[in-house]
């Protein structure tokens, strides 16, 4: 049976997520164009450690959420491929009984969590990573 409540919360919680991610990415990208600023037009002075970080620490994060991304959806693949002939099968005419029925009903259910939990641990390391630079780089302002 499913919790609205916790669904609700887990909703709410990937929501937050995205725009406290959105938040964060803004402020770093005003940050690093300063840094990328300074870089151009003076590449000795330039921070060469913070410029190698603007690269690498995107790779990492969206690598981390592409595999949790792959992981999930291979585990969902099975539920997807039952969900998709039980409803081909109505297409067809047959209508199902009440067990079928109701498995397609619990089905939804499992791939509807299942898709709000793979985007929260998607959405995860990239939140980290963009949080973790705003509150670095508003300490060196």
């Amino acid at each position: 049976m499913i919790n609205p409540w916790i669904k609700w919360q887990r909703m709410v919680r990937a929501a937050t997520m995205m725009s406290e991610t959105l938040a964060a990415s803004q402020q770093v990208v005003e940050q690093r164009h300063k840094t990328i600023e300074v870089a151009l037009s003076d590449p000795l002075r330039a921070d060469h450690a913070e410029l190698g970080r603007m690269v690498s620490e995107k790779s990492a994060a969206f690598g981390a959420a592409g595999a949790s991304l792959a992981r999930d959806w291979v585990a969902m693949q099975a539920e997807w491929h039952a969900q998709a002939q039980a409803i081909g099968q109505i297409m067809m005419g047959r209508m199902p009984g009440p067990r079928a029925t109701g498995a397609i009903v619990a089905r939804s259910q499992r791939i509807g969590s299942a898709a709000l939990a793979s985007s929260i641990r998607a959405i995860r390391p990239v939140h980290r990573t963009a949080t973790a630079n705003a509150k670095r780089l508003a300490k060196r302002r």
